[in-house]
């Protein structure tokens, strides 16, 4: 007996399907659930999609959730082994040497006014702030070439935010090593990869900044914080590996470099 599926189940399986196709060609570049629909060739199913944003919306979240529950029980076999390490032989850190101490150019992104005047000048954080090494993020969103909207999408996916995050701006910032650790277990950032758990030495500081995060941040609206020095990608499904991530430390002395809109940052 044959019956007509849900117009709503066919368009999620086509989304499904396009995921999967995009990976086993090789695409340079996730499908992202509204990309899959403008280049849906069955008009029904596009046009029925196209009306139903709330659809989208919908698989967003439901992805987004999931995200933050796997993240959660951080296991053995997710333990990244070529986490960017913050050391002199990593050459490919960008690095400012001619000052007494050794800076290294760091990236946030924000939609916080209070850097844009300070470009080319020092300032002491108020607070500390979440950042990934140059260029790491610059060189994976340089080779996306989407629309304004979907680069939005796929950078809060790939840096483990929520949809709609309200980011607009990158801000490269010169930071000392010594101001920066990382938001794992062990927080050394010359190594490439994390600990599951903790070690006898770590500093009890730091072993209660770790377990107050993990308490908030699994939550319903929370994040997938992997504990492990990346960031969690939410919209891929061959990997959840996203940027190594680091922290630089509340009353840290940054230099900022420059301050750029997402789309321009990422098409230098």
């Amino acid at each position: 007996m044959n019956k007509k599926l849900p117009i709503q189940l066919l368009i999620i399986m086509g989304i499904l399907f396009s995921f999967w196709l995009g990976y086993l060609l090789g695409s340079n570049k996730p499908i992202t659930p509204k990309e899959q629909v403008l280049h849906d060739k069955n008009q029904e199913r596009q046009a029925a999609a196209e009306k139903n944003s709330e659809l989208f919306d919908t698989i967003l979240k439901r992805s987004y959730s999931k995200a933050i529950q796997d993240a959660k029980n951080a296991e053995k076999t997710e333990v990244l082994t070529d986490l960017w390490p913050i050391s002199a032989e990593n050459t490919k850190l960008v690095k400012k040497a001619k000052e007494e101490e050794e800076k290294i150019l760091v990236l946030t992104w924000t939609s916080w006014d209070g850097y844009d005047n300070k470009v080319d000048s020092s300032m002491t954080l108020s607070r500390e702030i979440w950042v990934t090494a140059v260029p790491q993020v610059q060189q994976f969103c340089q080779e996306l070439n989407m629309s304004p909207s979907d680069l939005t999408l796929r950078l809060e996916q790939y840096l483990g935010l929520p949809a709609n995050n309200g980011k607009t701006k990158f801000v490269e910032m010169w930071v000392k090593p010594a101001d920066m650790f990382r938001p794992c277990p062990d927080p050394e950032i010359d190594d490439t990869q994390c600990n599951l758990g903790f070690t006898e030495t770590v500093d009890p500081e730091h072993k209660q900044w770790i377990e107050n995060l993990m308490s908030s941040s699994y939550k319903e609206n929370g994040f997938p914080w992997t504990r492990l020095g990346y960031t969690y990608d939410w919209g891929r499904v061959d990997s959840e590996v996203g940027a190594s991530e680091f922290i630089v430390k509340q009353g840290a002395e940054v230099t900022i470099k420059s301050v750029q809109n997402t789309a321009e940052y990422c098409s230098e």
